[in-house]
C-alpha cells in the first residue's frame, strides 16, 4: 500500500483525506494529515480514532518522518498557493512521490523549481488538473487535435459561472490579497481553464490582459480580467471570466478551419462548413465570386456522460503511475504552463502592454521570472 499524507485538510484537502480514509483508491491508504479543520475533523473521527497520525503543520509532519516516527511513501499538497513549492520540494527530498492541488503556486519559477526537484529525486509528480478528466473536455482535446477540422483560427471563452458572494473571500483570513493568496479569479478559480486551453489548442505566444482589482467584492486582487491571446500559427483568441456575474455563463467556442465547436450546458455542437464550401474554406475564399453569401453550416451534436468521480481518477491515476501501471491524469509539469499563463496576464495588465510568453528552460523564461516576481512584490506593497 501507498502510505499517503494528506497536507491541509480544509475544503479540498478534506475530499483526498475521505476517498483515502473510505478505500475508494486501490493501492493507496491515509496514514498521516495535517491542519485538519471543522467541520472536516468530524467525518475523520473513525481513522483518528484508529490512531491516524494529526500533524498541526507539514514542518511537524516531516520532522516526524525526518527522525524516522512516520513512514510514508507519497503526499497530497492542498495548502494555501504560496507553500505548494516548498512542501513539494521537502516531500522530493525525502524520496516522495507528489500530487499537487492547483496552482503549482503563485509565480512561475516555483513550480520550475519544484519540475526540478522531481527530476533530482525520479518520484513521480502530479496535478489535480481534474477536468481533464472529464468526458466532454476529453471529446473536445480529440477533436482538435486530430486535425479532422484543420488547424485552429480562434478560440472564445467566457467562463463566468465562478460567481461567489462576499463571504467567500472572508472564509479564511489567507483569501484575497496579494501577499496571502497571490491573487484572485485568475489564480484561484482559473487554473483549471488555463490548463484546457494550452492542454486542448497548444501554448498561445503572446497575450494581453486586462484585469479589475475588486470590482464586484470588497478585495484587493482581482475579481474581473478579459484576456486576449495569439498563438504561433496566428490564431486568436478571448477569454472573459468573473466571480461577480451572476447568472453567469460557461460557453467554449473554438472555430477551426474547417468548423465550429460550440462547449455550453455539458453539450458539444459542431458545425462542418465543408459541405457548404464543397472544400476547403481557405481553398473557397480565394475563388468564390458570391460576396455576400451566408455559409450554412452542417450541425452536428454530442453529448458525452458526464464523469461523477474526477478526484477518485485523478487519484487512482496518480496510484497506477506508481505502481508503474498507468500514468497521472496530469503531469506535474503541466502546472508550470498554467501559471505562466495565469502570470503573464497579471503582469500584461499590471504594465499595460502584450506579454509574449516564454519557453520552458530559455533566458527568456528567467527574465520573465524577474520581472513578475518583482511585480508582485510592489503590488504587495501597495
Amino acid at each position: 500500500m501507498i502510505k499517503t499524507a494528506v497536507l491541509g485538510v480544509g475544503n479540498m484537502g478534506s475530499k483526498y483525506a475521505y476517498l483515502l480514509q473510505d478505500g475508494a483508491i486501490e493501492g493507496m491508504e491515509l496514514s498521516a494529515i495535517t491542519r485538519i479543520k471543522e467541520p472536516y475533523k468530524s467525518k475523520l473521527k473513525p481513522s483518528i480514532k484508529k490512531g491516524l497520525p494529526v500533524f498541526e503543520s507539514a514542518d511537524q509532519l516531516f520532522a516526524s518522518l525526518e527522525n524516522g516516527q512516520l513512514k510514508l511513501d507519497a503526499v497530497i499538497i492542498a495548502t494555501p498557493h504560496y507553500s505548494h513549492s516548498e512542501l513539494a520540494i521537502r516531500a522530493f527530498k525525502n524520496g516522495l512521490h507528489v500530487l499537487s492541488d492547483k496552482p503549482s503556486g503563485v509565480y512561475s519559477r516555483q513550480a520550475r523549481l519544484m519540475e526540478e526537484a522531481a527530476d533530482e529525486s525520479g518520484k513521480i509528480f502530479g496535478m489535480v488538473f481534474n477536468q481533464r478528466t472529464m468526458p466532454i473536455h476529453q471529446k473536445l482535446y480529440e477533436l482538435v487535435n486530430s486535425k479532422k477540422y484543420g488547424e485552429l483560427k480562434r478560440l472564445n471563452w467566457v467562463a463566468t459561472d465562478w460567481y461567489r458572494p462576499e463571504t467567500y473571500y472572508k472564509s479564511a483570513p489567507w483569501r484575497a490579497s496579494w501577499e496571502k493568496d497571490g491573487g484572485g479569479v485568475l489564480l484561484n478559480q482559473c487554473p483549471h481553464n488555463f490548463d484546457l486551453i494550452q492542454w486542448i489548442c497548444g501554448m498561445p505566444k503572446k497575450l494581453q490582459a486586462f484585469c479589475w482589482e475588486g470590482h464586484f467584492h470588497n478585495i484587493e486582487v482581482e475579481d474581473d480580467a478579459s484576456v486576449f491571446f495569439e498563438w504561433e500559427n496566428g490564431a486568436t483568441g478571448t477569454f472573459i471570466t468573473s466571480t461577480g456575474d451572476a447568472p453567469g455563463v460557461n460557453r467554449l467556442e473554438i472555430s477551426l478551419e474547417e468548423a465550429m465547436i460550440v462547449c455550453e450546458n455539458g453539450k458539444i455542437k459542431i458545425g462542418s462548413v465543408e459541405k457548404a464550401m464543397g472544400g476547403k474554406e481557405k481553398d473557397y475564399r480565394k475563388t468564390a465570386t458570391d460576396f455576400f453569401r451566408h455559409i450554412d453550416a452542417e450541425w452536428s451534436e454530442i453529448i458525452p456522460e458526464k464523469e461523477s468521480e474526477p478526484y477518485q481518477k485523478v487519484l487512482s491515476a496518480f496510484a497506477d503511475e506508481i505502481y508503474g501501471k498507468g500514468k497521472c491524469i496530469a503531469d506535474g509539469r503541466e502546472g508550470r504552463k498554467s501559471l505562466i499563463l495565469s502570470n503573464a496576464m497579471y503582469l500584461s495588465s499590471w504594465k499595460g502592454q502584450m506579454i509574449k510568453l516564454p519557453k520552458a528552460g530559455s533566458k527568456d523564461e528567467l527574465d520573465f521570472e524577474k520581472e513578475f516576481e518583482a511585480e508582485l512584490a510592489r503590488k504587495i506593497k501597495e
